[in-house]
């Protein structure tokens, strides 16, 4: 199983619509066996997938001191879509970060690997939505995943933190998970205008990470697909959200060993 974090610090930036979609697209066009991990208190992933609630989730994972494979897979739940199943959040998970933030009995940093690890030969991949925050869930997510990308927008305010995060990424890479690759940071709510352009092309002369060749333009189907609870390529495959994210996700693929299988 390869797990990927979509991760910034931001928020508003197109973290779980990524996440979601990436997922999604793994799952029906590469078929491949995935699993949502849903890592932010808000627990939006879960409600793209409707299936947000009061269920036992991310959160009852990181609190489980005798977590076994049963217990993992007894938070899995279905998506309704093939391939694709999710491990849900909600705002408990805020408390699980103060309880394991507060403990200085275990290895608080790698808790969510140990449990992903137990159903590693069940999927190919792990997608992983984090929240907009530097905590101890942000960590475990880092310290879990083999990829990290990096969702942008064009923007003064996404750029002024983006060293911040790549020096985050790097830090834990040295210190817990020399695995770590950053895979780059792709554009979201791009617009094929002058402005734009010229903040890509600051981002690839400045060296801090790679950058997709693919954006995300903005496009009022993203924000629908939300509101009726339908990754892009469901709801409106033909949106250019939705062959964008079809081609993010052959162009991560493609920087990874596991690109095999005909999409379809």
């Amino acid at each position: 199983m390869r797990t990927l974090a979509v991760v910034n610090l931001k928020g508003g930036v197109g973290k779980t619509v990524s996440a979601a979609n990436i997922a999604h697209i793994l799952a029906v066009y590469h078929h491949k066996k995935v699993l949502l991990v849903d890592g932010d208190k808000q627990g939006s992933a879960s409600r793209y997938f409707g299936v947000y609630g009061e269920q036992d989730g991310t959160a009852a994972l990181l609190l489980d001191d005798t977590l076994d494979a049963e217990g993992v897979e007894r938070v899995i739940y279905r998506t309704g879509c093939k391939g694709l199943d999710i491990i849900t959040s909600n705002m408990e998970l805020y408390a699980a970060d103060r309880a394991l933030f507060d403990r200085d009995d275990m290895d608080t940093a790698r808790v969510l690997f140990g449990a992903l690890d137990l159903v590693r030969n069940d999927y190919d991949f792990c997608i992983i939505d984090n929240g907009p925050a530097a905590d101890t869930v942000t960590l475990n997510v880092l310290t879990a995943a083999d990829d990290v990308l990096i969702p942008i927008r064009p923007d003064e305010f996404s750029f002024s933190g983006l060293l911040d995060l790549v020096e985050q990424v790097d830090a834990v890479r040295e210190s817990v998970n020399p695995g770590l690759t950053l895979r780059g940071a792709f554009f979201t709510h791009w617009q094929n205008r002058e402005p734009f352009k010229q903040a890509r092309q600051s981002l690839e002369d400045s060296g801090i990470c790679p950058v997709f060749q693919t954006a995300i333009s903005y496009n009022p189907k993203v924000p629908e697909s939300t509101l009726e609870e339908m990754p892009l390529c469901a709801f409106a495959p033909r949106s250019w959200a939705a062959i964008q994210y079809k081609k993010l996700t052959a162009e991560y693929l493609a920087l990874t060993d596991l690109s095999k299988g005909k999409e379809g």
